[in-house]
């Protein structure tokens, strides 16, 4: 089998790269990361797949693409997301087509569910009349461009992935951990995550499975737990000396909005945002029964397992 990983200097792409070495795919990486790209031990290109010529350079024939590349952000400009997840994906439907690859594994979000509001059970079928932000709208605009397209399409809607290689979730709340605490609302809202292992084996699955196009997937690791619940754990395997401070979500939302104003100026991401508080103040949780169903999918590893494979990783 061989396999087009995009955004695989990514965290997921570069744990999918190592996933499917074990398989012997046959891989060409493509990444923007020139640095990253010489490190991965397959035939790598680098590429701005928001640029045809580039893109057209960087694909050859193959059996399947993995779409795993996009500005995954809560803060930024509405162009750079167009560009990097909508127009990329253009590009890439475009060079499927160019090169007769009859399938690909569109790595999606269920960020496009959020609306503020608790929200347990999502299935696939759920949809949003407006979306939060550029991040979740332009993730839903490729979506349809997938669908829409002539090539067999797998979606898959990941929550929350955390692991080796993460470049979001543990270096965010890292980054937080520093001021001595982990923030929480009065809520303790139920959240799903996913470890980066059981998000790869899932894209395989769909990879290899004989399912009908445009089948659409959410993955979590299957284990819906409360906020403290998570923080209590990444305390424990991480060994962060850090409490859990509860602050009223209200004044959060607040800090959230002035130093939005402020980064309007600076450009630069705030510190906190209205959907951060958001992801941290309701709850959110996936039916992943479809997937149990088609994929025959099954998280090989708990959250706790997961927070110690980044460890050992890390270390």
């Amino acid at each position: 089998m061989k396999a087009i990983i995009t955004g695989a200097t990514s965290g997921l792409g570069r744990n999918l790269v190592n996933y499917l070495k074990n398989y012997n795919y046959e891989i060409i990486a493509l990444g923007r990361n020139e640095k990253v790209l010489n490190t991965l031990d397959v035939k790598t290109k680098k590429v701005d797949l928001s640029i045809l010529n580039e893109t057209i350079k960087s694909f050859e024939e193959a059996d399947v693409v993995f779409h795993c590349a996009a500005l995954s952000s809560p803060w930024g400009t509405y162009k750079d997301f167009y560009n990097s997840n909508v127009i990329a994906t253009e590009n890439v439907i475009e060079m499927m087509n160019l090169y007769n690859i009859p399938k690909i594994v569109h790595v999606s979000t269920p960020s496009i569910y959020f609306n503020f509001k608790d929200q347990l059970n999502i299935k696939e079928t759920y949809e949003n009349k407006t979306f939060v932000n550029y991040y979740a709208k332009t993730k839903y605009e490729a979506e349809q461009i997938v669908l829409n397209s002539n090539v067999h399409s797998t979606i898959i809607r990941p929550r929350g992935i955390f692991g080796e290689y993460d470049q979001s979730l543990i270096p965010r709340l890292e980054k937080v951990s520093k001021k001595g605490f982990l923030p929480m609302t009065d809520k303790n809202p139920i959240v799903d995550i996913s470890y980066v292992g059981n998000v790869v084996h899932s894209l395989y699955l769909a990879s290899i499975k004989d399912i009908q196009s445009k089948e659409i997937f959410n993955i979590t690791n299957d284990e819906p737990q409360s906020l403290e619940e998570i923080y209590n754990t990444i305390v424990d395997v991480l060994k962060w000396n850090v409490k859990i401070k509860k602050i009223s979500s209200t004044k959060l939302y607040f800090l959230a909005s002035v130093l939005e104003s402020i980064s309007k100026f600076t450009r630069n991401e705030p510190m906190l945002t209205k959907y951060g508080v958001g992801l941290i103040s309701t709850s959110q949780t996936l039916n992943i029964q479809k997937a149990k169903s088609l994929l025959n999918y099954k998280p090989i590893y708990t959250i706790k397992e997961g927070f110690e494979n980044y460890v050992k990783w890390k270390n």
